[in-house]
């Protein structure tokens, strides 16, 4: 009798030990990426175990969690904006009036100046 290979792999998912080739060979599946995923169904009922489904869940899952947090920073930084931008204008009205009264004075001044040095 000739000896013959049997080659196995494990579940990526789950890590179980999965024998692919040979008669007692187990049902997986691969992925486009190389991964192996273990999958027991029965024909026209759905599957007992899915790993890959498992697999694919737990990464939607990550990448709605990671959206929602990139949302959650971004809505937290508009609102801070928003609050600094508030606070320069509350900061402008209390500084403009002050502005305004020393460009007066200084043009009172320079009013002041120019006559003292040319007296009609």
């Amino acid at each position: 009798m000739k000896k013959k290979a049997i080659y196995s792999h494990k579940c990526d998912w789950c890590n179980r030990e999965l024998i692919l080739n040979g008669s007692d060979s187990d049902s997986y599946v691969i992925t486009a990426e190389y991964k192996y995923f273990c999958i027991i169904q029965d024909k026209g009922k759905p599957a007992e175990r899915d790993c890959m489904a498992d697999y694919l869940n737990d990464i939607n899952e990550k990448i709605i969690k990671k959206a929602k947090d990139l949302e959650t920073k971004k809505r937290q930084k508009e609102e801070q904006e928003k609050l600094e931008k508030e606070k320069r204008n509350l900061e402008r009205v209390r500084v403009l009036p002050k502005l305004e009264a020393l460009k007066k004075e200084f043009k009172d001044r320079e009013f002041q100046r120019r006559l003292s040095k040319h007296p009609s």
